[in-house]
């Protein structure tokens, strides 16, 4: 029998820092939890730390179980002591598949932080059958990237006056007065993700095609002026729409019609947009060889102005970002309508928002899909899922809106 309900990996790291005061919070007196990583100093400065922001001696409650991913046994016990785990180890594109690995020969349940979309689809790929079979659940883009984007998307669906068969979503992200800044992983997650895009390219040749129904999605340019919000914006080139395609293929296998998707970012102007596409293109191309990944990956203070650094945001400037993400959907009132060649006659808005969006609303996100696998009473009996397709049915929307991140519809025809 399991040690502990949870237990939080790599909870020493910057993420790490904030998931477990975020676990501390919202935990029962019933539920058992524990912290893990490397060094078992690092980790009791954690719960020091964590004891300050929740108001109580966590270190009291908490476990401390050392842990190093590179070392295959002590993964096998930390997850033979675990019913759940939060993995906050990136980039997962090194440190995921043995964690998977280890989840799933012990039979302990696994969420993630990911937003790296060819892992997502490898680890998919080479262990769905396996976690299935061992009726263990491996749930992936468990914070930002993507739970405003898929199960916003649910959210939509379910909130929609008949058939939806295109949503657009735009992500919005203010800070306040002291800034914003990036802690460094996340910074290389997204350089090694955009040097093994052409694998993601590969990989994708053989998946079936989606029988799309209604008129196409229009395609959007680079930069453009979305009459929706009124703002300039550009492609949002996180995990969302992968994610998502995931789910809707999902839908499509179960007989449902799939939903096209698109997902654009607006960084406030013009000039904003221009600037940031220039970036991304200068970044894009410097990872096309080894050499720019490596000289990207140890100078990302260089390469990004000072936005992304080691010590990441500060408190200050995480308590005065916030982020919203709107979907705009378009459908049929009636399933007989989606084939007749017709405009769509129904739509739907609704907002996903919350605090900020990478370390306080994503470790929100991550906590509540963790308890909602422990609570159990999911549709599927294991597998690797988005979390829309393994949380259709259950109260984690509900339960995430009590937390502090809100799913709301803003209006309906």
């Amino acid at each position: 029998m399991s040690q502990f309900d949870l237990v939080v990996f790599g909870a020493s790291g910057y993420t790490g820092q904030f998931v477990v005061e975020e676990l501390a919070r919202r935990v029962s007196g019933s539920l058992t939890w524990a912290v893990a990583g490397r060094n078992r100093a690092k980790l009791e400065a954690v719960l020091a730390e964590a004891s300050k922001h929740v108001g109580r001696d966590v270190s009291e409650e908490a476990g401390v179980i050392v842990a190093d991913v590179k070392d295959t046994a002590s993964l096998e016990q930390m997850c033979s002591m675990s019913k759940v785990l939060l993995s906050c180890v990136g980039p997962y594109r090194f440190f995921g598949p043995p964690v998977v690995e280890a989840c799933i020969a012990n039979k302990c349940h696994y969420v993630d932080i990911c937003g790296e979309t060819e892992i997502l689809e490898r680890i998919e790929e080479k262990y769905h059958a396996q976690a299935e079979k061992a009726g263990v659940h491996i749930i992936q883009t468990c914070g930002f990237d993507s739970i405003p984007a898929d199960l916003g998307m649910l959210f939509t669906i379910q909130n929609f006056p008949g058939v939806i068969t295109q949503a657009e979503s735009f992500h919005a992200f203010k800070t306040g007065p002291s800034g914003s800044s990036v802690h460094t992983g996340t910074w290389e997650s997204l350089i090694y993700s955009l040097a093994n895009d052409s694998e993601l390219r590969k990989k994708r040749t053989h998946k079936a095609a989606f029988q799309w129904q209604g008129p196409k999605l229009k395609k959007r340019g680079n930069v453009f002026k979305a009459k929706e919000t009124g703002h300039w914006c550009i492609p949002f080139l996180g995990s969302d729409v992968a994610v998502v395609r995931r789910s809707q293929r999902a839908r499509q296998t179960a007989g449902q019609h799939p939903v096209q998707y698109g997902c654009y970012f607006n960084p406030g102007s013009l000039m904003a947009c221009i600037m940031m596409y220039i970036w991304g293109l200068f970044i894009y191309l410097v990872t096309r060889t080894m050499w720019g990944v490596r000289f990207a990956a140890s100078h990302p203070g260089l390469l990004s102005l000072g936005f992304f650094s080691e010590d990441g945001a500060s408190r200050k400037q995480l308590s005065e970002a916030t982020f919203s993400t709107t979907f705009y959907a378009k459908g049929f009132t009636d399933k007989s309508l989606v084939s007749s060649g017709g405009k769509p006659n129904a739509s739907v808005t609704t907002r996903i928002s919350g605090p900020e969006p990478g370390y306080i609303a994503c470790s929100i996100m991550l906590v509540q899909c963790a308890l909602c696998l422990l609570r159990g009473d999911l549709p599927h009996r294991g597998g690797v899922l988005t979390p829309a397709v393994a949380f259709t049915g259950t109260d984690v929307i509900p339960e995430i809106n009590k937390a502090g991140v809100k799913f709301s519809v803003l209006e309906s025809s």
